[in-house]
């Protein structure tokens, strides 16, 4: 509601034109209906943002493309992809022996840009239908025989209908496309609201014999009982989150397992940029370095048949050369 009040204000002010900058889109998760008769919320809100007055929206990683097509102004959905793999390579041990994650089929896009920009493997873990999974954790938890009573359920504090699962019913309607046995791995999503989605992905990689677990959400809600699902997981190694949302109370109580990532620089340049009608698509298309992409022994080999000219002008892309002169995507934008 304040927001829209700003935009009217600023309206009424005669302004040129209204640009907002939404880091974290609010009620994003409403892009269809969840029932018969239940609201398409997300569309409500860009409605009454047009209605108010805007005609430009800035948002990060929104929970799914079509939310773009609910504005008919222009709309710029920047990515921190860029972000997450410069900091998967300064602070993951051998990094290039690990494995990426989609805990759903909803984020594997997400997840295979991040593999492709890292040179890593993909796995993606297939959780079919949260509420048909729920009724049959149910019925099954009522009608189980004696084999499922020496199951434990997972050990977690209050936990939601949909995780009340023990490890044989997690193994039977879980599954996972990839090797992971041994792997430390990276598990990519957009946001973590009630950890229900990223709890049940640390379950299945435990019972498949993973190492670290990695988890990499652009918004973190943490709504309800959710860091301690998260916190009670044994192989949760980090969880990194943007400061799209304010973190401190999350990092006051989830201690040294949660890792915040800066977004400032990259809001700040796209302020700069929409200002003076400069292109923003190279925030979103931002090209990693190629010299830290090499492994295995196919690339090491043809490495060393490289002349040294040659592989001073295959070191950084176009688009890179020309961030590298001013932009840094973590801190201030220009020096």
């Amino acid at each position: 509601m304040e927001l829209l009040l700003l935009i009217n204000s600023c309206k009424l002010a005669s302004a040129e034109s209204i640009t907002v900058v939404t880091p974290y889109f609010p009620y994003s998760k409403g892009d269809q209906k969840s029932s018969l008769r239940s609201p398409i919320t997300a569309k409500l809100v860009a409605n009454m943002l047009k209605r108010a007055g805007a005609n430009h929206l800035m948002m990060l990683d929104p929970h799914s493309p079509q939310l773009e097509g609910f504005f008919d102004h222009p709309v710029d959905c920047l990515k921190v992809e860029p972000l997450f793999c410069r900091w998967i390579k300064q602070n993951i041990p051998n990094w290039r022996d690990c494995i990426v994650v989609s805990p759903d089929e909803g984020g594997a896009k997400r997840s295979v840009m991040i593999a492709n920009s890292l040179g890593l493997e993909f796995a993606m873990i297939h959780n079919r239908h949260k509420k048909s999974l729920k009724k049959k954790s149910i019925v099954s938890l009522m009608t189980r025989d004696i084999d499922d009573l020496s199951d434990e359920i997972v050990q977690v504090h209050q936990p939601p209908e949909e995780l009340q699962l023990t490890h044989k019913m997690v193994d039977k309607f879980l599954k996972i496309s990839g090797d992971v046995s041994g792997l430390n791995c990276i598990v990519v999503d957009d946001m973590i609201d009630s950890g229900s989605t990223i709890r049940l992905a640390l379950e299945v990689l435990n019972s498949h014999g993973s190492g670290h677990v990695y988890v990499f959400a652009t918004h973190g809600i943490f709504s309800g009982p959710c860091a301690q699902i998260l916190l009670e997981s044994p192989n949760l190694e980090k969880l990194v989150v943007t400061n799209s949302l304010p973190q401190a109370r999350n990092q006051t109580s989830m201690g040294s397992k949660l890792e915040v990532v800066d977004i400032s620089g990259m809001v700040s340049e796209f302020i700069r940029r929409s200002h003076y009608n400069e292109s923003v698509s190279v925030l979103s298309h931002y090209i990693m370095e190629k010299g830290s992409q090499k492994q295995g022994a196919r690339q090491i080999s043809a490495e060393a048949e490289t002349p040294e000219e040659d592989m001073e002008q295959l070191t950084l892309d176009p688009p890179t050369e020309r961030l590298r002169k001013g932009f840094r995507l973590e801190s201030v934008c220009w020096d």
